[in-house]
């Protein structure tokens, strides 16, 4: 990490107001004397790359930085051709964190990836996963973990963090109020935002339901609901991990998002036709927003009236991009 990388990742964190109080000091303290037992579960953490370059050293120096001491990092390179492996095979080969390594011979994908992952190295009770892309908070693990012993009928936990808009180097928050948990399969399938970042998940809970499904394009999203199915979702309210926004995100196109929630609103509607229902509307709505915003075009104003839903907030994005596609044919007054 260069001088201007860590500069600008100590802004990061000052801005978000992580250096902790003298009472914080003091508990963590008490928290890294027992990392030197041996009875602290051990975390899997995925390290998932793909064309990842520019952004690889950050996201793996912040798990390899982190205050919890017992984990093993698997470094996965979905068969780049920049030097993703490389620089990130040269910076875990320097440190001092337990570590596996390796570039498979094809692209296997975001959920063959992490399958591969598990079922070939990984050995902690819990399973945690980053792409390469994004960054944690020093503390990610050590307070989820925490949370998650003291919690332990969870499948899964989630938590608060922020967005990083690459371009900018700006922060949002994820979450102003704590989110849902509990036994909450019917709010997860009405498509509340979950942050899918720094997730912990129990391992044995993972093989149980048969790992990740890779012929899911939303892959965690389908894991969620299968826990959801018979566990509860804890969620810590402490942001505690950075998701980094840039164009190659994707998440950010369209129409893979959609071609992907299709796939388990598929699989759920008949047994939960009013939930999925909602959640197809709360897509559309989203999906006429984004598009009115990033592309207001007449050929965007076509595709949203193709795909016209009977609600008010629908037919405002509808309207709006209407008028903003109607703007840009204006000649200029100057």
């Amino acid at each position: 990490m260069d001088t201007d990388e860590k500069a600008d990742f100590l802004a990061i964190c000052m801005q978000c107001n992580l250096k902790k109080n003298v009472t914080k000091s003091t508990a963590s303290l008490r928290i890294n004397y027992r990392m030197f037992c041996n009875n602290l579960p051990l975390v899997s953490v995925i390290c998932l790359s793909y064309q990842h370059e520019k952004f690889v050293e950050r996201a793996l120096r912040s798990v390899i930085g982190q205050t919890y001491s017992n984990f093993e990092i698997i470094f996965i390179d979905n068969n780049s051709t920049d030097k993703s492996f490389e620089i990130g095979k040269a910076i875990l080969e320097s440190s001092h964190a337990k570590f596996f390594v390796k570039k498979t011979p094809r692209n296997l994908g975001i959920a063959g990836g992490v399958n591969f992952a598990i079922k070939s190295f990984a050995s902690g009770k819990y399973i945690a996963t980053i792409a390469c892309d994004d960054f944690w908070d020093m503390y990610n693990l050590e307070e989820k973990v925490k949370y998650f012993e003291e919690n332990s009928s969870y499948g899964m936990l989630y938590g608060n963090g922020y967005y990083y808009f690459d371009d900018t180097k700006e922060i949002k928050l994820y979450y102003k109020k704590p989110s849902i948990s509990g036994f909450i399969l019917k709010e997860l399938l009405q498509a509340p935002p979950i942050n899918p970042q720094g997730i912990l998940y129990r391992h044995d809970v993972i093989k149980e339901l048969n790992y990740f499904d890779e012929n899911a394009k939303v892959e965690d999203r389908d894991l969620w609901y299968r826990i959801a199915e018979k566990y509860p979702i804890g969620y810590l309210h402490t942001p505690l991990t950075f998701y980094r926004s840039h164009t190659s995100n994707i998440s950010s196109n369209i129409n893979y998002v959609r071609e992907g929630n299709e796939y388990f609103f598929k699989k759920y509607e008949d047994k939960f036709p009013n939930e999925i229902k909602k959640a197809r509307m709360k897509q559309e709505r989203f999906f006429a927003y984004t598009m009115s915003k990033n592309s207001p075009t007449f050929k965007t104003l076509f595709k949203l009236i193709s795909r016209f839903k009977f609600n008010w907030l629908y037919t405002k994005e509808v309207g709006r991009c209407f008028l903003l596609a109607l703007k840009q044919l204006k000649p200029n007054n100057t």
